[in-house]
Order: C-alpha cells, then sequence, then structure tokens
C-alpha cells in the first residue's frame, strides 16, 4: 500500500476522532503482503523444470483451509511426501509444525526447503537433498504444449543423457494431487515393466473362397505386476495444455537410442527388444493411459518372443463348378515371466490428429 495513502486515512481518522458522530464509524484495514513475485511477474523457473541443475520436486497446498496450520506447513509436507514417492519409498505423517524450520531430516539424509512461491490461491515448496541451489530466484514464463506440432521437443522424442518417458495428469481437486499423479503415473509403468507375468492368447481366422476373402484377428492377455519393487525417477521440464500438466520423467537409465535405429531393428546385440506401440484415444480419453497400454502391449510382445505355442488347422473343399473354399485357423498362447526397462520413447502425430507411441523395451535378462 502506498505510504502517502496510509498517511491521508489516518489524517482523516485523527480528525474523526474529534467529532461527535452517533452511531460510531469503524473503520476496517486490510493489509495485503506481497510475496517474492508479484503477481504480474513470471513465476519461478522450477514451476517449468524440476532438473535444471540437480533433483528437485515440490509440494502444493491450497491457500483455504479449514486447519490452523498455515497453508506453507501443508505444502512442505507435502513436498516432502512428493520426495520420497519419486524416490520409490513411502509416505509419512508429520506432528510437528513444519512453516518454519529449513531442513527435513529423512533417516540420516536431510531434505532442504529452497524457496517458496505463492501464486493466486496456491502456496508452493521447493525440496531437495541439495542445499546450494543456485536458480530458485530465477523467473521463467510458464511453458506451454502444443501436442500436434510437438512443441516442447521432448513431448515427441528424448534428447536427454538417460532415459526419458512424459508422464501425463489432469487437472485435480486437491491443489497438491497433479504433480502427486505425475509421479504416481511414472511409478506405475516403471513398476509394470520390472517384473510381470504375462498370459496372452491369439486366435487368427482367415477365408478365402472362389468369391470372398475374410481375415480376423483376436488377441486377448492379461500382465500380472509380480514386483513390488518401485523406481528412483527425476521430473524435469514440465508444460501445461489447458491445466493438463506433461512432464519428463527420467530413469537412471543411460540413454543409447542415439546410437541405434531401434524403431527398424528393436534387437539390441543379443538383448532381446520389442517395440509397444498405440495409437488414438483410450476410454478415459488420457494419454497416459494410452502410455501404459503401449508398454502392456511391448509386454505382450517380448512374451510372444519368447515363448510360444501355435496350433494350426487348415481346411480345403472344392467341387466340379470350380467353387473352393479355403479355411485356416491359427491357435496361438503364451505365458512367460518377463521383465524389461524403458530405453526409448517417440510420439508423433498422425494425419487425424491422433497422437502414436512407440515404446522400446529390452529384456533384462537376469530378471527373466
Amino acid at each position: 500500500m502506498d505510504l502517502h495513502l496510509i498517511r491521508h486515512i489516518f489524517a482523516k481518522l485523527a480528525l474523526l476522532k474529534g467529532c461527535n458522530i452517533n452511531p460510531p464509524v469503524f473503520l476496517v484495514f486490510s493489509f495485503i503482503i506481497i510475496p517474492p513475485f508479484s503477481a504480474h511477474a513470471n513465476p519461478p523457473c522450477w514451476l517449468s523444470n524440476l532438473n535444471i541443475e540437480h533433483k528437485q520436486i515440490y509440494g502444493v497446498a491450497s491457500t483455504i483451509s479449514a486447519s490452523n496450520l498455515p497453508p506453507l506447513h501443508f505444502a512442505k509436507a507435502n513436498a516432502i511426501n512428493n520426495w520420497l514417492l519419486s524416490e520409490g519409498q513411502t509416505e509419512i505423517k508429520f506432528d510437528i509444525n513444519l512453516t518454519t524450520i529449513e531442513k527435513y531430516d529423512l533417516g540420516g539424509e536431510n531434505l532442504y526447503f529452497l524457496a517458496d512461491y505463492q501464486q493466486k490461491n496456491k502456496v508452493y515448496s521447493l525440496v531437495s537433498t541439495n542445499p546450494n541451489a543456485s536458480n530458485t530466484s530465477q523467473a521463467c514464463a510458464i511453458t506451454s504444449c502444443n501436442i500436434q506440432q510437438c512443441s516442447p521437443s521432448w513431448i515427441c522424442e528424448d534428447h536427454s543423457e538417460q532415459v526419458s518417458f512424459i508422464s501425463v495428469a489432469a487437472p485435480t481437486i486437491f491443489a497438491n494431487n497433479q504433480i502427486k499423479k505425475i509421479i504416481d503415473n511414472s511409478q506405475s509403468i516403471a513398476n509394470t515393466i520390472n517384473r510381470a507375468k504375462v498370459v496372452g492368447v491369439i486366435d487368427l481366422l482367415h477365408s478365402d473362397t472362389s468369391h470372398l476373402t475374410i481375415s480376423n484377428i483376436q488377441q486377448r492377455y492379461s500382465i500380472t505386476d509380480l514386483s513390488q519393487q518401485t523406481n528412483t525417477i527425476t521430473i524435469g521440464e514440465m508444460c501445461n495444455d489447458k491445466g493438463t500438466l506433461y512432464s519428463q520423467v527420467t530413469l537412471n537409465t543411460p540413454n543409447i537410442s542415439a546410437f541405434h535405429n531401434w524403431m527398424d531393428q528393436p534387437l539390441l546385440g543379443n538383448i532381446l527388444g520389442v517395440v509397444g506401440y498405440a495409437k488414438g484415444q483410450t476410454s478415459t480419453g488420457r494419454l497416459s493411459d494410452l502410455l501404459n497400454v503401449a508398454v502392456r502391449r511391448g509386454l505382450f510382445e517380448m512374451a510372444k518372443t519368447k515363448n510360444i505355442n501355435v496350433e494350426n488347422d487348415l481346411k480345403l473343399t472344392s467341387n466340379t463348378d470350380g467353387y473352393y473354399s479355403l479355411m485356416s485357423k491359427s491357435h496361438q498362447y503364451t505365458e512367460s515371466i518377463v521383465s524389461a526397462y524403458i530405453a526409448d520413447m517417440k510420439m508423433k502425430i498422425n494425419d487425424k490428429l491422433q497422437p502414436e507411441i512407440f515404446i522400446w523395451l529390452l529384456e533384462n535378462k537376469d530378471k527373466s
């Protein structure tokens, strides 16, 4: 509030005090505390990239709460638990007020609160195990996504030094749930490929007659996770499209795709490799679910490559009038324990403006 305006208000208050006013007049003053970043300035860069120098993560809380604890306490609590989830650990509860503390002991390792930021009705708190962050005061415009134009480029293709894929989260009711969903979706994909039992059936029917040719294929498969192991993930660049949050998620695996054309040759030396593919829309309409479909189809392809039983049945009939009918049936069955890791991912938009996702999976021979 302008200092001159404050002096002017108090001068009027002094004049009113000397007057006999009935009923009395009550003046209510409301002082606004300006956050470190003004409402018109760009937000901090860590809202668009959480891996600028080293791994960071944030927590979010609403400024509207029925609790006696300040919103910053809940933002810090969510930041700690988001960090734990990204490290493959479980959430914890807090019996202390986190508002004023500068670090939190995670059982021998300190998690430091690097910065806070308030925007509209949300409070953000940034944490890292590295206390020497130099980028917390830098401001950046929030990046917008344009999937049709593959902008930013990491949405469609990985150019990082480590293997990464995208994770997507739709708008949520609770402030922290969107960034938490980014973590959960990433862990779900990573956990599915750790070690899974794949059971699948493919039935092919081909009928060829003098007048008509018909082919039909049906496949059914189920994938059961056999491992509860979770991976350490790092959230990198982020962008926003109509409230939906897209994030580049990095795994601790070196990126080898730059040296191998896996789209044409998924095998890597003597390592079994497959490409999972999915396009269009899932029943939920979520891109994150389409990614999961591509991963599961890739695991099914890997299971078929490792072990498949095939039963064929062929029947040919003909008569003297030249009419013939050729019918072939094929029943394929697979049941395998497979383990893989994501080696790369690409996405493109086809002529119908549908996303097409390709995921390269390489086998973990030690776990299969």
